[in-house]
């Protein structure tokens, strides 16, 4: 399931520049990679949900409750739009 793509990627921030995480393999360095600094409970579960999953539902699973926890603690980037949807927006 390493390989198993994240469509559309999730955009996150980071330093220097803003990371992309496009497969469940780079989710899980990610948070891997979080953890090491210390995280709440919720980052914990979500390691654990990344690591154990076997199959394509559970990886689904895993990364919409990653990006549901990255949205919530403002460390996701919103996509940007294209130019045509922002100029109807506009009006």
């Amino acid at each position: 399931m390493d390989d198993f793509r994240i469509d559309p990627p999730l955009v996150v921030k980071d330093t220097p520049k803003p990371r992309r995480l496009s497969t469940l393999a780079e989710a899980r360095d990610f948070v891997d990679a979080a953890m090491h600094i210390g995280r709440p409970p919720a980052w914990r579960d979500i390691y654990k949900r990344l690591h154990a999953a076997r199959t394509e539902e559970e990886a689904v699973e895993a990364v919409g409750a990653l990006r549901e926890l990255l949205e919530l603690e403002d460390l996701l980037v919103p996509p940007e739009l294209p130019l045509e949807f922002q100029r109807q927006d506009e009006h």
